[in-house]
């Protein structure tokens, strides 16, 4: 049975309800989390942009180059990243590897085909396959955003 209708609400309110309802769609985090998107699709990164906010996360920055990437990779505060493979022709390697030094949490979402390669040299990276359905970009996220200690310990599926 759904829920009745209610008014409009905000990401703030949904964050700070305790324990109201808070709708199925957003993360299950107490904090809205801060995601770096490495695109170099325009419409696509603007899509994934709205995935992220209506999980109830921000996307903080978006690049379209690798060079804007590795740049915002090493400066930026995010707790993790959704990286393309192919960015203008190039491969998204050196951010990633920026990132896991930082030791902030990416995923793939990509359209391309060499999901070996990815699992051989990120292991721990979740792949997500273009087009990416927001279910598949919130399990993804939460996987992430989910502390080593506590996947599998009641951590959101």
């Amino acid at each position: 049975m759904l829920p009745p209708p209610r008014m409009a609400i905000t990401l703030c309110d949904c964050l700070n309800i305790g324990t109201k309802y808070v709708p199925d769609h957003l993360l299950d985090m107490k904090y809205a989390p801060q995601i770096l998107i490495v695109e170099d699709e325009i419409l696509i990164a603007m899509d994934l942009e709205d995935m992220v906010a209506e999980m109830g996360g921000t996307a903080i920055a978006s690049a379209h180059t690798i060079q804007t990437a590795m740049k915002l990779a090493e400066s930026i505060e995010a707790d993790a990243a959704i990286l393309d493979v192919d960015v203008a022709g190039q491969l998204v390697f050196p951010v990633a590897d920026i990132l896991a030094a930082r030791g902030i949490p990416f995923l793939f979402n990509t359209g391309h085909s060499a999901e070996d390669a990815l699992r051989a040299r990120y292991a721990s990276a979740p792949i997500c396959r273009k087009p990416t359905l927001p279910r598949q970009l919130k399990k993804a996220l939460q996987t992430l955003l989910t502390p080593p200690e506590k996947r599998g310990q009641g951590a959101p599926a």
